[in-house]
């Protein structure tokens, strides 16, 4: 593209007279090289971010949440799978799913007041 730009720029030139054209030439192949460069600055900041989201989000930062997302992905897909081949109607099956996860929440809470009790005693 640079190049492409270069040759159109040349091409214009060639229309003035020789003393502008070499110096219009050299402020606006300076500019191109500034724009490059600023260009390679903002991709090298924009290729660390993605790079170092990548590594949070893949859990190379930290391992716990690693697994932590790798447990939530598989419980996402075994719902999903789960529920495409449930044999039970889509109304039954929804209604089954918010039972459970109702008594998982009442289990839950049961668990911490119990850990809540046996630390105060």
């Amino acid at each position: 593209m640079n190049q492409f730009l270069r040759l159109l720029f040349g091409m214009g030139l060639a229309l003035t007279e020789p003393r502008q054209r070499r110096r219009i030439y050299n402020r606006v192949t300076d500019r191109l090289d500034d724009l490059a460069d600023n260009a390679a600055r903002h991709y090298d900041n924009a290729a660390d971010r993605v790079e170092s989201l990548y590594r949070s989000v893949s859990g190379e930062d930290h391992p716990a949440l690693a697994g932590a997302t790798s447990f939530l992905i598989g419980m996402g897909i075994g719902v999903g799978a789960g529920v495409l081949l449930a044999p039970a109607s889509g109304k039954q099956t929804r209604e089954a799913i918010v039972e459970k996860v109702e008594r998982f929440r009442e289990d839950v809470r049961d668990s911490m007041r119990h850990g809540a009790e046996r630390k105060s005693a």
